[in-house]
């Protein structure tokens, strides 16, 4: 059995001004053309479908039309939801997608409640999915449980996932390929944009022990970094179809295709990372003007943050950057580290509009305009005269 599994679109996010429907379009028309093409069985989507709970129209419809395109190939699709869903939305939606192979699974429910869906393929093989949609805290974990010690709280949501686990794998066949899809965070996984791992006393995680070891796969969703799970049996984080900040700046984003044979893990040679096409990457930039000035043409695609290092401020900095960049998102100024400031000591006597013209020399390394200087001289007058 052929499987794609891919996670957290967030289509609909705003970003810094920018919304990148275009990117995402043409990512999500690269995916469905493979999925096409190499006659996919099954593909799993592990969360995060949408950035919010009410995505724009557009958003709506551009999933849409995946969804469609999809099942008209002749392959199943599950939905799962994650914390950035509705999963009440997501459950109704699923009403009509079913017409077309699609099915949603918006809330957390048992394996008898329809949390396991065996599924059949157009070649008649087998499938059975434990599907477990995101869990908020308030879900598993009660408000005194939460206002009380929270390490304790975390642990019991770890153990309550566990137990959902357990429930929904029961129905797992010797004779199909069994499958686990959760969002979540595991235990030990490192957080896209630094090398913090989730611990379960800190985060609302679940111990990678509670996976099965029935399973053919499992799929993960929730971090937007991709990556395995160490265990028995393969379990991977897909990772976002974009880079979705500049902490994700230079992460290959990829979906993850399985070959999967009834009752039994999935080798590492039946794995595959396929990159996407069609996003642009975000590129973190620092270089001085004069580099900038030189090297702009080869910087016109993608999304920039750059960091210019200066000497002084430079008021004009965002417009100039602006003008040769004009696909910078975020320009900053990298200043030389502040000398501690000496004990200043103001000398009795002296008008403040010389305490002033010392402090600006201090500041900005030359003397103040005397135009400046007339202004401050006038504005203490008039508060002068106010008191």
């Amino acid at each position: 059995m052929k499987i794609v599994h891919t996670s957290d679109w967030h289509v609909g996010r705003r970003w810094k001004g920018i919304q990148r429907l275009d990117e995402l379009e043409a990512v999500l028309d690269h995916l469905a053309a493979f999925i096409e093409k190499e006659s996919i069985d099954l593909v799993l989507h592990t969360g995060d479908v949408f950035e919010s709970r009410n995505p724009p129209a557009e958003a709506e419809q551009l999933v849409n039309r995946f969804l469609v395109r999809v099942g008209r190939t002749g392959a199943q699709m599950i939905v799962i939801a994650g914390n950035h869903d509705d999963p009440l939305r997501l459950d109704a939606r699923s009403l009509l997608t079913e017409f077309v192979n699609v099915q949603i699974i918006g809330r957390p429910r048992t394996a008898s409640q329809g949390g396991t869906r065996t599924i059949e393929t157009r070649r008649g093989e087998k499938a059975v999915i434990a599907a477990l949609p995101f869990a908020s805290p308030g879900a598993w974990v009660s408000a005194l449980d939460i206002a009380g010690e929270e390490a304790s709280a975390r642990n019991q949501y770890a153990r309550m996932f566990e137990r959902a686990v357990q429930d929904l794998c029961g129905a797992f066949r010797p004779d199909a390929v069994n499958l686990l899809m959760a969002h979540t965070h595991l235990e030990g996984a490192l957080f896209g944009d630094s090398e913090r791992r989730v611990h379960i006393g800190e985060d609302w995680a679940a111990s990678p022990d509670s996976l099965p070891s029935t399973a053919s796969y499992i799929a993960l969703g929730h971090l937007h970094k991709p990556q395995q799970i160490d265990g028995q049996v393969p379990a991977f984080y897909a990772g976002s179809l974009l880079q979705l900040d500049f902490g994700e700046a230079g992460e290959e984003k990829s979906f993850i295709v399985v070959t999967a044979s009834p009752g039994e893990p999935a080798k590492p040679a039946d794995i595959e990372h396929v990159p996407y096409e069609g996003g642009l990457p975000l590129i973190d930039l620092r270089a001085t003007l004069a580099e900038i000035e030189e090297t702009a043409d080869q910087y016109r695609t993608g999304w920039l943050r750059v960091t210019v290092p200066l000497t002084e401020k430079n008021p004009d900095l965002n417009r100039i950057v602006r003008e040769l960049l004009p696909n910078a998102l975020v320009v900053r100024a990298e200043l030389p580290e502040p000398e501690e400031p000496a004990d200043i000591r103001l000398e009795t006597g002296v008008p403040p509009v010389r305490h002033y013209a010392s402090f600006h020399l201090r500041e900005h390394q030359h003397e103040a305009d005397p135009v400046v200087l007339e202004t401050f001289q006038d504005l203490y007058d008039q508060a002068t005269l106010e008191d």
